[in-house]
């Protein structure tokens, strides 16, 4: 046990001198992990804000359902209990004529030609309409289906949902292009960063062959020689990984409240705060397991440890 924390401690010393010694080569593999750990919460919040944004244009989809004139306020509620009943939706608002016209008018306010137009009618020109909202985008084509088959086919006018589909649709295709676009550069720089690393850690190595050689014709195991280059590799990856994390941090607290404004329910600030253990373990987790294995390779592959 005694000599097993002795090779801990030797190595962990070790690991430090070769930290302080390879300078330059130290700060490029440091630099390389703060891009990559930047690169890698770039990803997390860019994929984050697609599935924010995709929730958001969806729970702002509804379905309006327009009826002739002539059809009574008693129909149109009957049509209102039917919808609410449907699997899948979970309000059905009835917007009367008189509500309609109200709305329009107070957002015609800005807008002195309409409001002025707007006084002169001599009745209102709005009909009642439905406003439906289902718990995914997926049971609207159900409803529309299932109206435009019923025998309340006839009252009604148009349904407001397809010219909405279309522009949703559309910004939904555009944030999963940007995830197939986000993922070909993360793949791209991780590949570039871990060819940086792979040869720097080469180098770093190769630059203490001598004391390896030494300490193998004086019969010391390998392990005994391969560990201070382990824990070299970890020593950079965690001290990398706090810059990065700092700047991550730094820049999450003056940003916390200017991301609110753009998507409601996108807040990168709260969601780093929620899931802050499972984050860090996972991407700092894969830094240490690219690094180690590397090193490992190198070790095993060019000085046969």
């Amino acid at each position: 046990m005694r000599s097993f924390f002795y090779l801990i401690k030797r190595s962990f010393s070790k690991s430090f001198n070769i930290f302080l010694e390879e300078g330059s080569l130290t700060f490029v593999n440091l630099f390389t992990i703060i891009l990559v750990s930047l690169t890698l919460w770039s990803a997390v919040y860019i994929f984050y804000f697609s599935e924010s944004l995709k929730t958001y244009l969806q729970n702002r989809l509804d379905f309006s359902i327009y009826f002739k004139e002539g059809t009574s306020r008693e129909e149109i509620e009957k049509i209102q209990k039917i919808l609410y009943n449907f699997p899948g939706v979970k309000e059905v608002n009835l917007v009367t004529q008189e509500m309609a016209f109200e709305k329009l008018k107070r957002e015609s306010k800005a807008n002195p030609i309409i409001e002025r137009a707007l006084t002169e009618l001599k009745s209102n020109p709005l009909v009642d309409y439905l406003v439906v909202k289902a718990e995914n985008s997926e049971i609207y084509p159900k409803i529309s289906d299932y109206l435009l088959k019923s025998p309340y086919s006839g009252k009604i006018d148009y349904l407001s949902y397809f010219e909405n589909r279309k522009i949703i649709e559309r910004a939904i295709s555009f944030t999963n292009n940007l995830k197939i676009i986000v993922l070909g550069i993360l793949i791209l720089v991780l590949l570039f960063s871990f060819f940086i690393t792979f040869n720097t850690l080469y180098i770093s190595f190769y630059s203490l062959k001598e004391e390896i050689e030494i300490l193998q014709l004086l019969g010391a195991s390998n392990s005994f020689i391969r560990l201070p280059f382990i824990f070299y590799s970890l020593l950079f990856s965690v001290i990398g990984y706090i810059f990065s994390l700092g700047i991550v941090v730094l820049f999450l607290e003056k940003t916390k409240n200017f991301w609110p404004m753009l998507i409601p329910n996108f807040s990168p600030y709260y969601f780093t705060l929620e899931n802050f253990f499972n984050l860090n373990f996972l991407i700092l987790g894969f830094i240490i397991l690219i690094n180690t294995l590397s090193s490992f390779f190198i070790l095993q592959k060019y000085f046969k440890l």
